[in-house]
């Protein structure tokens, strides 16, 4: 296999990897860190995880020549955003010291993907949405590390 193709193909397996991670995470984890909850906007960090790679899932169809600059900037936009918000959410795992195995996969995902898409990336577009994620998780996110017990 080329270069293209491997490339492809991992921007493709590795948003795949992340849904099902997620969907693993929020129905079968049963593990210390089980308790270990987050939102922005209120919506549910698992749901958002969902969302970012079945977004990014679409952006692998076969889009027509012109609207290829969009899907890529698009891409750049979404990887470089939630790596910023993924550094706040893992030093949060470390300021509360309760690490989450699923969550710092997913991040490893995020990571991934960046890195491979990172040379056909706007750098200042890349940067500014990197802020972004940074300023959108800092002044947005809401974790909780304490259990919850159902009817209380």
């Amino acid at each position: 296999m080329n270069r293209i193709t491997i490339k492809k193909l991992l921007d493709i397996a590795l948003p795949i990897f992340g849904i099902i991670l997620e969907l693993y995470y929020r129905n079968f984890c049963g593990t210390a860190c089980s308790y270990l909850r987050g939102t922005i906007f209120g919506a549910d960090l698992v749901l958002v995880g969902i969302l970012l790679m079945g977004a990014l899932l679409v952006l692998n169809l076969p889009f027509p020549a012109r609207r290829r600059s969009f899907v890529d900037q698009s891409r750049a936009m979404m990887l470089s955003g939630s790596l910023g918000g993924e550094v706040l959410l893992v030093r949060f795992q470390i300021v509360n010291d309760v690490y989450c195995s699923y969550c710092l996969v997913f991040g490893l995902v995020v990571l991934v993907l960046f890195i491979l898409n990172f040379r056909a990336m706007n750098r200042f577009l890349a940067a500014a949405s990197f802020v972004a994620g940074l300023l959108l998780f800092h002044f947005f996110f809401e974790g909780s590390v304490l259990p919850l017990f159902p009817g209380f």
